[in-house]
């Protein structure tokens, strides 16, 4: 039997507290997670994905300072080496026009805050099934 490999993980939002929610989340969904990584901004979440091997699924906040969520949406697309990374967007109500920009530009879903961990498991599930 092969072992179920889990998600290696990465959050990005300039909230402490925001990030930690979002790894509890994470751990209460059904799904095999391996390792958290986190940033605070699009800046060093490009820095852990250069720094970091193997994570597939990013969480990132829309609304940052330095480098907000698009930005950083926008930046992954331009990099052919992070073209099977998904990622997932964290909004705000109010944010609808941003949401449709980033799943233009390639997210691979959202959710809104505030989220129950069942919301994080079925947008998980659409990208890793």
């Amino acid at each position: 039997e092969r072992a179920v490999m889990g998600l290696n993980v990465l959050i990005v939002d300039d909230s402490a507290v925001m990030r930690k929610i979002l790894e509890r989340s994470l751990r209460q969904a059904r799904v095999q997670i391996d390792s958290v990584i986190e940033a605070g901004d699009g800046n060093e979440a490009l820095q852990q994905l250069q720094a970091a091997v193997g994570i597939q699924v990013v969480f990132s906040d829309v609304n940052m300072p330095n480098m907000d969520g698009l930005e950083f949406l926008r930046q992954v697309r331009q990099n052919a080496n992070l073209k099977n990374l998904h990622v997932i967007m964290v909004t705000t109500e109010g944010t609808e026009a941003k949401v449709m920009e980033a799943l233009t530009l390639g997210a691979a879903g959202y959710i809104r805050k505030p989220f129950t961990p069942v919301q994080m498991q079925e947008a998980l599930q659409r990208v890793v099934a």
